[in-house]
C-alpha cells in the first residue's frame, strides 16, 4: 500500500473509531497478544509497582495486560484464571503459590507460560520470580536479636491463603528458636487483610498495655507499621527508646515518617519486569530460566 494511501486509511479508521476484531485475528494467528495477571490487592503501592513493571515490559513487545484482583481469595483467583484462559490469553502471571485445587488444575493444563511471583518455592507450576520471604523475615529477626532486643512480637496479616505470610511467620519463629528466645502466644498477632493503618495502631497500643511488654515489634506488612509508629508518637511512647518497630515492604512513605521505618525492601517493580520478560522469551520460543530470585534488602533506619 502506498504511504499516502496508508495514511488516509489510518485517518479514516481514527475518525470512525473502528476497532478490529482481535478475537477473530487470534484464531488465525493463534496469539491474542494478551497476558493475564492476578494480584491480591491494589491498596498497596507494592502491587501497583508489580503491575506497572509487567505492563511496561509487555508494552515494549506490543503485548497488552488484563488484570484481576483476588482479594486473597483462592476462589476469586481461580475464577480470574479461568476467565483469562477463556479469553485466549497467551500467558498468565499470578501472585504467590497458594492456589485452589481447581485453579492449580487450570494453570497446570494451560498451554502458555505461567509465572508465579512474590515468593520462591521448590514446587512451581512452570516459572517463578520472587524472593525468599522466609529468609527476609529471618534476616530482619536476626538483626533485631543482634541489636539486643529480647521480647520481640510479630504482627502479620491473615496467614490463610497466603504462602508469603506463612513463610514470614516461619522465618521469624525459626530464628527466634535458634537464638533461644521464647515467643509467647500473645506476642503473635494476626490482623485482617487488607491491613490498615488503624489495625496497626490498635494492635500496637494493645501490645504496649501488656506486662511484660515487647521491646520490639516486627510488622510483616508495611501499612500497619506506619500506624504503630504514629500511635506511639501520639501516646508519648519513645521509638526506638521504649520499643523498636520494623516493617516489611518499604513503601515510599516509610523513609519520611517522623521516625523513619526500619524495614525489608521488596523489589516489586523488578519482580514484574522479570516476570514479563520470562513471558516474552517463552512466547518467542527462547530458552528461559525457571526461577529468578530478585533478592531483598534490609533497610535500617531510626525506628530500630
Amino acid at each position: 500500500m502506498h504511504a499516502s494511501t496508508r495514511e488516509k486509511v489510518f485517518k479514516a479508521i481514527e475518525e470512525i473509531g473502528y476497532v478490529p476484531n482481535l478475537t477473530a485475528r487470534s484464531l488465525v494467528s493463534s496469539r491474542s497478544n494478551i497476558v493475564g495477571i492476578v494480584v491480591p490487592i491494589l491498596s498497596s503501592s507494592l502491587f501497583a509497582d508489580l503491575v506497572q513493571g509487567v505492563a511496561g515490559t509487555l508494552r515494549e513487545e506490543n503485548l497488552q495486560m488484563l488484570m484481576a484482583v483476588s482479594e486473597r481469595s483462592t476462589d476469586l483467583e481461580g475464577e480470574a484464571v479461568k476467565a483469562f484462559i477463556g479469553r485466549q490469553a497467551d500467558a498468565i502471571i499470578v501472585t504467590g503459590f497458594t492456589h485452589s485445587d481447581s485453579c492449580r488444575t487450570f494453570l497446570t493444563g494451560f498451554s502458555g507460560p505461567v509465572v508465579e511471583t512474590w515468593n520462591l518455592s521448590d514446587n512451581i507450576i512452570d516459572m517463578a520470580v520472587g524472593y525468599s520471604n522466609f529468609d527476609a523475615s529471618a534476616d530482619m529477626t536476626r538483626y533485631l536479636i543482634e541489636k539486643g532486643y529480647r521480647r520481640i512480637a510479630l504482627v502479620g496479616g491473615d496467614f490463610e491463603n497466603n504462602d508469603q505470610a506463612q513463610d514470614r511467620y516461619r522465618g521469624f519463629m525459626t530464628t527466634m528458636a535458634e537464638a533461644g528466645r521464647n515467643v509467647p502466644p500473645e506476642f503473635v498477632i494476626s490482623v485482617p487483610t487488607p491491613t490498615t493503618i488503624e489495625s496497626g495502631r490498635d494492635v500496637m497500643l494493645s501490645l504496649m498495655k501488656r506486662f511484660p511488654r515487647p521491646d520490639a515489634v516486627v510488622f510483616q506488612a508495611e501499612i500497619p507499621a506506619h500506624g504503630a509508629i504514629m500511635a506511639c508518637l501520639s501516646e508519648g511512647i519513645s521509638v526506638p527508646g521504649t520499643v523498636a518497630i520494623a516493617g516489611y515492604g518499604d513503601l515510599r512513605l516509610s523513609a519520611l515518617l517522623p521516625v523513619p521505618l526500619t524495614t525489608v525492601r521488596i523489589k516489586s517493580r523488578a519482580i514484574g519486569e522479570q516476570a514479563a520478560r520470562l513471558v516474552v522469551k517463552r512466547l518467542n520460543g527462547e530458552d528461559t530460566e525457571n526461577v529468578i530470585d530478585v533478592g531483598y534488602d534490609i533497610v535500617v533506619r531510626q525506628s530500630a
